[in-house]
């Protein structure tokens, strides 16, 4: 009779089928995939964000650096003493005053995250363009977001009062 009752238990024990193991799975990977989608969409919105940022700062920069030329040597900007100056410019080292429409994305006015002139291949970079209209200046910023697919812009104007 203790025999008997041994084997009943063993063959009354279940365990988990292929099935019940391959939904388990299944459910497991839904979540992690989840959260890893999640996950990812926050890095690239963050990332976005401080690429927004920095182009923020470049364009600030930028216009410090255009009032500076305007107070030292105005001339480079609106002209006379033989000096013609360019509608669309971008200012570097807060002296040098660049044509951004000589070559469209002009080497010097394609700045990385520092605002010195990018190299090949460094990513972000931001083309800044100074467009002049009388005492307004409008200074466009534009760059690859972060996917690489999409490009961003900003846009700041300012304009001198005489």
């Amino acid at each position: 009779m203790f025999i008997r009752h041994l084997r009943r238990s063993h063959y009354s024990e279940r365990g988990d089928t292929i099935v019940e193991v391959l939904i388990s799975i299944a459910v497991v990977t839904m979540v992690l995939g989840g959260a890893y989608v999640t996950t990812n969409r926050s890095l690239l919105n963050t990332r976005g964000a401080q690429e927004r940022g920095t182009a923020l700062k470049l364009a600030e920069s930028q216009l410090e650096q255009l009032k500076s030329v305007i107070a030292v040597t105005p001339q480079k900007i609106f002209g006379g003493g033989g000096v013609t100056p360019p509608v669309h410019f971008c200012i570097v080292g807060g002296v040098t005053v660049y044509d951004s429409t000589v070559a469209p994305g002009n080497a010097n006015c394609k700045v990385d995250v520092n605002g010195t002139p990018a190299g090949a291949g460094v990513q972000p970079a931001y083309t800044i363009s100074i467009t002049r209209t009388g005492n307004s200046f409008t200074i466009d910023e534009s760059w690859q977001n972060v996917g690489g697919k999409v490009t961003d812009q900003l846009q700041l104007t300012y304009r001198i009062y005489e």
